[in-house]
């Protein structure tokens, strides 16, 4: 572990609060994106410096629609091999790389989960994962290691399929939602959809200029009316709204049809 990383504090009311004290904790475990910048000839330089056989880790946030219940941190951490391991040892490479990250990061108390479709090393580049940090008294959600096998891990809508977020993109044009407001859709990685759900969507605003946290909370009021009467089951974010703080209003819409 390194001694020369300073881990942040941690503050809730920052957005990206929680990926950059994941970051720094992989950084002083040593299984961060090892970077190193310097300067020269009045230039400024970045190298990743990245011991062979460990790969890296890269730590990002992650919607708080979509945290554990009882987390009050959470991060997606994606872990990335070493590709100069050979093809016929990568499989053990992942193996004892994905347990020495998870126990060095449950030694430092988080919890860590892998979410989605089983990965291989012979179709994926990379592994995500989900790690975060229990609230005081909170206990973690049993992990149904099932939940994502009818899943593909890359899924392909080729016509007449549509992916999630065209299907409700057209809800939201057909919705007529009123005032000339615009909203949008983006469909989920796999990794990110609940357990069990056969299709996920983050559903966002695009707030107009000067719009206050009522309207914020009356935008997304209107689009969980119309998600609803179509038979989609919600995620919504769990604080108030702060415009100027928060990036845009959001929920996460999906739908559970015939799996549970």
């Amino acid at each position: 572990m390194s001694a020369t990383v300073t881990v942040p504090a941690y503050d809730p009311a920052v957005p990206d609060s929680a990926a950059r004290v994941v970051t720094a904790h992989l950084d002083q475990l040593g299984i961060g994106q090892h970077t190193v910048r310097w300067q020269e000839g009045g230039l400024s330089y970045v190298r990743r410096d990245i011991p062979p056989g460990l790969g890296w880790c890269r730590a990002t946030g992650r919607p708080e629609a979509l945290w554990p219940i009882g987390a009050d941190l959470t991060a997606e951490v994606e872990w990335f091999p070493d590709r100069d391991v050979p093809a016929g040892q990568q499989a053990e490479h992942w193996q004892t790389r994905l347990t020495a990250i998870t126990t060095a990061l449950e030694g430092l108390g988080y919890v860590v989960q892998r979410p989605g479709p089983r990965r291989t090393p012979e179709v994926c580049r990379s592994v995500p994962m989900l790690v975060y940090r229990l609230a005081t008294g909170a206990t973690a959600d049993p992990w149904p290691e099932d939940g994502w096998d009818h899943l593909d891990l890359y899924p392909e809508y080729r016509w007449p399929a549509q992916s999630p977020g065209s299907i409700i993109e057209r809800l939201l044009r057909d919705g007529r939602l009123g005032g000339g407001i615009t909203y949008y859709a983006r469909t989920l990685d796999t990794y990110q959809w609940p357990a069990y759900a056969t299709a996920a969507a983050m559903v966002s605003w695009r707030p107009p200029a000067g719009a206050d946290a009522d309207a914020w909370t009356a935008a997304m009021a209107r689009v969980r009316r119309l998600l609803t009467a179509a038979g989609y089951q919600l995620l919504c974010h769990p604080r108030e709204w702060r415009p100027g703080i928060d990036h845009r209003p959001y929920l996460i819409a999906y739908r559970r049809d015939g799996v549970r």
